[in-house]
């Protein structure tokens, strides 16, 4: 029977969280295991990882093989490096040699996270502060605007009141000119009237001196 160290998936979905067990190599991924190991939960930040290290080199040393996923996390967290060492012939110094290399370039590695956090920190302050001030300069700013909106209102509406007073004005100088016509159009008719009324006494005139005349020879 071959065993092997393994994940297996617990949690919910969109939530993954894996138990590191030691199982038979022929059981389902979830199914029945021998040993539970540690524990792996990859939406945590810190301590991702956590495992039994003395027992993993236990089933290390029986003959288990761990996955192609636990061997990687093995190797981050210095369990497969210390397996290599105490397989190979070096001597206990340079074990030690080795282990603390590793030890500062985890070291070496972890210190640039830190001034990435603090930078992460800092951003989501100015944010947190941004967003308190939008609103203030946000109302600052419609104070501000509203009297140049009134002085763009004030200056449409300017042009308004001209054209009205042009309208008017023209209105006032057409009644004014369509009055003075009436008054030539009455004169006019007024005038070719006065004619036709003395050309119709004239006659009655001519009559009357006519009628004395022929009065006068009678009594000669």
């Amino acid at each position: 029977m071959s065993v092997r160290i393994r994940l297996t998936r617990m949690g919910r979905r969109n939530r993954p969280y894996y138990r590191v067990v030691v199982a038979d190599s022929r059981s389902r991924r979830d199914g029945c295991f021998i040993e539970q190991i540690g524990t792996y939960d990859p939406v945590k930040r810190n301590d991702l990882f956590q495992v039994k290290e003395d027992r993993i080199l236990h089933w290390l040393r029986v003959g288990a093989k761990p996955s192609d996923t636990v061997k990687n996390l093995l190797s981050k967290a210095g369990i497969m490096l210390k397996w290599h060492l105490e397989n190979s012939n070096l001597s206990e110094e340079k074990k030690k040699q080795e282990l603390q290399k590793w030890e500062l370039a985890q070291k070496a590695k972890a210190k640039p996270a830190a001034p990435k956090k603090e930078k992460e920190a800092v951003k989501e302050e100015k944010e947190t502060a941004a967003k308190a001030e939008a609103p203030a300069e946000a109302a600052a700013e419609e104070k501000t605007a509203e009297p140049g909106l009134r002085e763009e209102v004030v200056a449409e509406e300017a042009p308004v009141e001209e054209k009205a007073k042009e309208k008017t004005e023209k209105e006032a100088e057409v009644k004014a000119v369509a009055a003075e016509e009436k008054e030539e159009v009455k004169d006019d008719k007024e005038a070719s009237e006065e004619p036709e009324a003395a050309s119709d006494t004239e006659p009655e005139e001519l009559a009357e001196t006519s009628e004395d005349e022929a009065s006068e020879d009678k009594k000669a």
